[in-house]
């Protein structure tokens, strides 16, 4: 590739970062304010299921702000080289669980949830080298042999553990 292809690809690579950073910041610190109270709750022009989600996130501002902190955390991450790739993870985490209630519940930022994800994916194909090195690394690193018999014996003890809990509690 020669370098204006280079430049292009690092100017598109960076453009993705603030778009998908500035925006999860964005929106993870205005949580608090969006959905301190429901008033579309006669508004005809939302779904039902809007109207009982937006109702559920605005009785309790607990989970919305910890979704918000998360959403904050995965923006900035998104911003350093040694930590991209976890805000990556993060934000596609938080991203799942939006667009699955959105869709559900029929939301009408679907489409934005879904953008953003679309962008975090195709940071990640930039960041293969390093996906593929950390994968590596974890599945080189374990013992297989060795801990195979420990692992089984941990898994028969949680199994019992289990059965023990639900006769107990």
């Amino acid at each position: 590739m020669n370098s204006y292809q280079e430049k292009i690809k690092y100017l598109f690579y960076w453009v993705i970062i603030f778009v998908v950073a500035g925006s999860m910041i964005i929106y993870g610190l205005s949580k608090p304010i969006q959905f301190q109270s429901f008033k579309d709750s006669t508004n005809l022009n939302v779904s039902e299921g809007h109207k009982l989600m937006w109702t559920f996130y605005s009785y309790s501002l607990v989970y919305p702000i910890i979704i918000g902190i998360f959403e904050v955390l995965g923006g900035i991450l998104l911003l350093f080289n040694r930590t991209r790739v976890l805000g990556c993870i993060l934000l596609t985490i938080i991203l799942s669980n939006i667009i699955l209630q959105d869709y559900l519940y029929e939301i009408t930022a679907l489409n934005s949830a879904i953008y953003y994800q679309i962008l975090i994916l195709i940071l990640l194909v930039f960041n293969h080298k390093k996906i593929k090195n950390t994968i590596n690394e974890i599945l080189r690193s374990e013992k297989r042999n060795r801990n195979l018999t420990l692992m089984i014996i941990a898994f028969l003890i949680a199994i019992a553990l289990k059965y023990f809990e639900t006769k107990i509690i």
